[in-house]
C-alpha cells in the first residue's frame, strides 16, 4: 500500500534537515573556540608562574641555585583540580629543583623566549610551558630551562561551561525555529485547508472556475489548471446536453408519425391499406435511421466529445475517390452525373481519415438530396499554392445569399427545401473542418446555378 505522502511533513522534514547540519557545525565550532579560550588563560598562567619561577633562579660562582620557602613552594604546588608539576634544569642539564619525570619538548626555545607542549605526566595527558632563561652577564654560561606543567581538569571545566554558555542559546534557537517553522508551514498552507473546505462545500453540479485574486502566486498555476479542466468539462458536458436535447427535440416528431401510423394500420381491415401504411412506416424508418445516423456523427465530430483524434498523413485523392463510389448507387437512383475529377499525384493532409470520410460523405449527400432529377454533382480535388481545394458543386436550385451562413446551423432547412434530410449535413462538416483547421467557404455554382462547398486544406510536408 502507498503511503500517503504529507506536503507539511516533508516541507519540516527538509527545513530541519537543514538546520540540524547548523547547529552540529555551531557546536563543533563552539568546542574549537572553547578549547581555544581555555588553552589561552590557563598557558597564560603557566608562564606567569614560569617567570616567577624564573626570578628565584640565581647564579654563585658558575652554579645556578634556587632557593624557594616553603611556602612559595606550596603555593606553585597547590591545585585543587590539577596536579602541577615544575622542573629547573641547568644548562648542562643537571636537574636543579623539581621533577626529573617532567619531559623537555623536542625543540626548545629560543633565550628569553618560552614554548608551550603538550605531554604526558604519569599516565594523563599535561600541558607544559618552557623559558629558555638566558644567564648572560653572569658568572655562567647558557640557558636555565624552567618548566611548568599541569593536568587538563581545569581546561576541561572550562570547556564545557564555555560550551554550554555558547550551544544551550544556539539549542533553544533550533527549537524556536522549529516552532515557528511549524506555525509557519501550518499558516502558509492553510490557503490549501481552504481550498478543500470550498471543494468539499460545492454541489457536484457546480463546476464554475474557482477565484483566483486571493490565492498565493503558488497556486496561481495550479488553480488556473484547475479551472481550465472546469471550462473543458463544462464544454464536454454541454455537448452533451446539446445531444440529448436535439435528440429529444429531433425523434419526438417522427417516434409520434411512427406510433400514429402503426394505429393506424392496425385498425384498418383492409390489407390494401394496411400495405400503405406500412410503406409510409418504413420510409419513416428510413428518414429516423438517417436522422439518428447524422445525430451520432454529430456527437463523434463535436470538441469534447471524449473521442480522440487520430492525426496522420491521409491521400486525400484514394479517400474521396473511395467516398464517391460508395454514392454512385445513390446517384443513378435519382439519374444524377456524379463526377469525380483529381489528378493521379497524390495529395496529402494531416487529419483523421474517419472524420474525413464523414465530411465528404456528407456533403455529397446533401448535394445528391437537394439537386433535381437528371442534375449534375461533382467532387473536384484542386492543388493551389500549397492549399488543398475540396469543391462539391451541384447544379440544383442552390442556396440564396442571405442564408449561406444560416445553413451550417444545426437543424437549420430552407423553407422550401425539398428532400429528407434533417439539417445536420452541413453542421457535421464544419465540425470536422474546424477539427482540421480547415477553411470552409458556401457560394454559388457555374453560371450563378446550384451550390459550391469549398473546404480548403494546408498539404502536409
Amino acid at each position: 500500500m502507498n503511503k500517503t505522502l504529507s506536503l507539511r511533513k516533508q516541507l519540516l522534514s527538509w527545513l530541519l534537515t537543514l538546520l540540524i547540519p547548523l547547529l552540529l557545525a555551531g557546536v563543533v565550532a563552539a568546542y574549537f573556540a572553547s578549547t581555544h579560550i581555555a588553552n589561552l588563560a590557563y598557558d597564560s598562567s603557566l608562564f606567569r608562574s614560569a617567570l616567577a619561577l624564573a626570578d628565584q633562579a640565581e647564579v654563585r660562582q658558575g652554579v645556578v641555585m634556587v632557593d624557594l620557602p616553603q611556602t612559595a613552594l606550596d603555593l606553585l604546588e597547590y591545585d585543587e583540580d590539577d596536579l602541577v608539576y615544575y622542573r629547573i634544569t641547568a644548562p648542562d642539564g643537571q636537574l636543579v629543583r623539581g621533577d626529573a619525570a617532567l619531559p623537555l619538548p623536542k625543540h626548545l626555545p629560543l633565550p628569553n623566549q618560552h614554548l608551550y607542549y603538550d605531554t604526558q605526566l604519569e599516565g594523563k595527558p599535561a600541558r607544559a610551558v618552557v623559558f629558555a632563561l638566558s644567564l648572560q652577564g653572569t658568572s655562567a654560561h647558557g640557558v636555565v630551562l624552567i618548566q611548568i606543567a599541569e593536568t587538563l581538569t581545569k581546561r576541561e571545566l572550562m570547556v564545557s561551561e564555555v560550551m554550554a554558555v555558547m550551544v544551550l542559546p544556539q539549542l533553544l534557537m533550533v527549537v524556536l525555529a522549529a516552532a515557528l517553522l511549524f506555525y509557519g508551514v501550518k499558516r502558509g498552507l492553510s490557503p490549501l485547508q481552504r481550498l478543500s473546505e470550498v471543494f468539499s462545500q460545492r454541489s457536484h453540479r457546480d463546476l464554475s472556475a474557482v477565484p483566483t485574486e486571493n490565492a498565493p502566486q503558488e497556486m496561481q498555476t495550479l488553480l488556473h489548471s484547475f479551472n481550465d479542466l472546469m471550462r473543458r468539462l463544462r464544454e464536454a458536458i454541454g455537448v452533451q446536453q446539446r445531444f440529448v436535447a436535439d435528440a429529444s427535440h429531433q425523434l419526438r416528431t417522427p417516434l409520434a408519425g411512427l406510433q400514429t401510423q402503426a394505429e393506424m394500420a392496425l385498425r384498418e381491415p383492409d390489407p390494401i391499406v394496411v400495405h400503405n401504411a406500412l410503406a409510409r412506416i418504413n420510409a419513416s424508418t428510413v428518414r429516423l435511421s438517417h436522422l439518428v445516423s447524422q445525430l451520432l456523427s454529430l456527437a463523434r465530430v463535436e470538441p469534447g466529445s471524449g473521442r480522440e483524434s487520430i492525426m496522420e498523413a491521409c491521400n486525400m485523392v484514394e479517400l474521396a475517390r473511395e467516398v464517391t463510389a460508395d454514392f454512385v448507387n445513390l446517384a443513378l437512383a435519382k439519374q444524377i452525373d456524379l463526377g469525380f475529377e483529381a489528378s493521379d499525384t497524390p495529395l496529402r493532409i494531416q487529419g483523421d481519415a474517419v472524420m474525413l470520410r464523414e465530411l465528404i460523405a456528407n456533403l455529397l449527400d446533401n448535394a445528391i438530396h437537394y439537386t433535381q432529377v437528371s442534375g449534375k454533382v461533382t467532387l473536384k480535388l484542386q492543388l493551389q499554392e500549397g492549399q488543398l481545394h475540396l469543391v462539391v458543386e451541384d447544379n440544383g436550385r442552390g442556396i440564396p445569399e442571405t442564408e449561406r451562413e444560416r445553413v451550417f446551423e444545426r437543424f437549420h432547412r430552407l423553407d422550401d427545401s425539398v428532400g429528407e434530410g434533417c439539417g445536420l449535413g452541413l453542421a457535421i462538416v464544419r465540425e470536422i473542418a474546424l477539427a482540421h483547421q480547415a477553411d470552409i467557404h458556401l457560394d454559388a455554382g457555374q453560371q450563378g446555378r446550384g451550390t459550391r462547398v469549398t473546404v480548403t486544406f494546408t498539404i502536409s510536408s
